[in-house]
């Protein structure tokens, strides 16, 4: 019987992760590889986002890679990776649960409100980042926030895909509430 296409074999996966704590980092990509989809999967499953989950995926494997050295020989590998990318997921999960409620209640209360620049301090530091903003993820976030329109509606309109709108929408919050954070002078808080 020949060794699987999918999967290392346990041995070969044990010499490759020797080879890599010695130094070489192309075994310890190969001893690596076959495990990706079950990081990704699981990492998804946990934070709920697709590009968190790769975030999660690229963070776990530096972190393995750095921390090599810790892992014993009688420990499962792929249980290490387990566990290295369930603390990344659950940190990216509160973060993103953190920044989208913070990004949202600052949008939804500018949007209360027609004239943003009047809401004070944070009202006029989200319409200069707004502005600052531009291009397709402003007109995305006016359009969603500010006009009602819904993800599936938005993404007809910007010849789009609606997973790739709310990727949009949500790297907009992003960026919207750093720059308002900055424009306040807020290391943490809004």
């Amino acid at each position: 019987m020949g060794k699987s296409t999918s999967r290392i074999s346990l041995d070969s996966e044990t010499r490759l992760i020797a080879a890599a704590k010695g130094g070489d980092p192309a075994s310890f990509e190969d001893a690596l590889r076959p495990h990706l989809p079950m990081l990704f999967a699981y990492a998804r499953a946990i934070c709920g986002d697709y590009h968190a989950a790769e975030d999660v995926v690229q963070e776990t494997a530096q972190i393995a890679y750095r921390k090599l050295n810790f892992l014993i020989p009688e420990a499962d590998f792929a249980g290490w990776l387990k566990a290295i990318a369930r603390r990344q997921a659950l940190a990216a999960r509160r973060k993103l649960q953190k920044t989208t409620l913070v990004a949202e209640d600052v949008i939804e209360r500018v949007y209360q409100d027609s004239e943003p620049a009047g809401q004070g301090g944070r009202g006029e530091a989200l319409a200069e980042c707004l502005q600052k903003l531009g291009g397709r993820a402003a007109d995305a976030v006016r359009a969603h926030y500010f006009d009602g329109v819904k993800t599936d509606d938005l993404a007809a309109r910007l010849d789009s895909k609606p997973p790739a709108i709310r990727q949009l929408l949500h790297r907009a919050r992003l960026l919207l509430l750093d720059c308002v954070r900055r424009r306040l002078g807020l290391g943490g808080a809004v």
